[in-house]
């Protein structure tokens, strides 16, 4: 307990009245989703609509640190999204660091980001709720081995399993602005191309455990030589192709 109790005074400072949320742009270019010219280059279903495809090219861009694509990115995401596209920006400080998320925060802002609402960010400081949402959300995208891999991490390092729940999975994930199944497509399109076969593995399963088709799957993985490069494509090709055969259905688990 006296753990859990250091770990959320790590957590006692609200998004809420935040500069982000103050600030209005005074100039706010947007270009329509469908002319983003990313749309054109890797085929995907209807059902994974324009705003969701951009807003996993500026996940996998802030990852990189591509900050004109994520300029680009931004300038082609509706004012409508820009909430959502600000929530997947924060969310990659979860895989990729603060730096790569504040950085694209930065760019955004300069360019015109709609103001968000405080209603749209804001949050309760209960650490109760972090824990009983990130265990939940744990659970949708890992399915039953979601347990043992808590027993591993923590493991690992005995405060790794309490940041994982109450911040990345409780704080973060289980937030409502933005679909878990478009957060897992999301951060599907970061560890594709950041060279992690272990976490691409156990995501494409947590991309299908949470409701996205393999299609949209597929569509995302296509994508990764945008961003990351043609090696990075073929590696996560490959990571692909080592499990896909063996899902029959959304209904079958991870194998270790």
């Amino acid at each position: 307990m006296q753990a859990i109790g250091r770990f959320a005074k790590l957590l006692e400072r609200p998004l809420v009245g935040s500069r982000i949320i103050q600030r209005a742009a005074s100039t706010i270019v947007s270009i329509p989703s469908e002319k983003h010219p990313w749309l054109a280059e890797v085929p995907a279903p209807a059902s994974f609509k324009p705003e969701e495809r951009i807003l996993c090219f500026l996940a996998a861009n802030t990852a990189a640190g591509n900050i004109e694509n994520v300029e680009r990115d931004w300038k082609h995401l509706p004012i409508t999204h820009h909430a959502q596209g600000a929530e997947i920006i924060l969310q990659i400080h979860t895989l990729a660091g603060f730096p790569r998320s504040i950085n694209a925060l930065i760019r955004v802002e300069q360019v015109g980001m709609c103001p968000i609402a405080a209603k749209e960010i804001e949050e309760n400081q209960d650490l109760g709720k972090w824990q009983k949402d990130g265990l939940d959300t744990m659970d949708a995208v890992y399915g039953s081995v979601s347990d043992k891999m808590l027993r591993n991490f923590k493991g690992m390092h005995p405060l790794l399993e309490l940041m994982l729940v109450e911040h990345a999975y409780g704080r973060i994930l289980s937030r409502p602005l933005v679909s878990l199944r478009v957060r897992e497509l999301a951060t599907l399109a970061v560890t594709a191309g950041m060279n992690l076969p272990v976490q691409m593995f156990t995501h494409l399963r947590g991309c299908l455990r949470t409701g996205a088709t393999r299609e949209e799957v597929v569509s995302v993985v296509e994508a990764t030589g945008l961003v990351w490069g043609p090696a990075a494509l073929t590696k996560a090709r490959h990571i692909r192709d080592q499990k896909w055969s063996k899902w029959a259905s959304a209904d079958c688990e991870i194998e270790n």
